[in-house]
């Protein structure tokens, strides 16, 4: 009987020790993912600022196209439509400074 018990108790923990391993590896998984599409915003977002603070005019416009194409994707983030305000709101600031130059020319 005794051993009977033990038997049971053991495959108990196996059981225990197999379900919190499992558990354990998709939070692990869970985690990988996220950092790797954390990595991928922070170098696509990168991209987009490097351009949208440029001198060109062109590549300014390439930024806005590319924020925009980044803030339409299914996984988009409230950090990804936080970055994309914060750039149009400088787009505004550098378009009224502008147009404050020509007028004073």
């Amino acid at each position: 009987m005794t051993s009977a018990v033990v038997s049971v108790v053991g495959a108990l923990v196996a059981v225990g020790a197999l379900v919190v391993s499992v558990v354990d590896g998709r939070a692990g998984r869970r985690n990988t993912e996220f950092l790797g599409h954390r990595d991928l915003w922070w170098q696509r977002w990168s991209w987009v600022a490097d351009r949208a603070t440029s001198d060109d005019v062109r590549q300014r416009e390439a930024a806005a196209v590319m924020s925009v194409a980044l803030t339409t994707r299914d996984w988009t983030t409230a950090d990804d439509r936080w970055v994309r305000q914060a750039l149009d709101d400088l787009k505004t600031a550098t378009n009224e400074g502008t147009n404050d130059d020509l007028e004073a020319q």
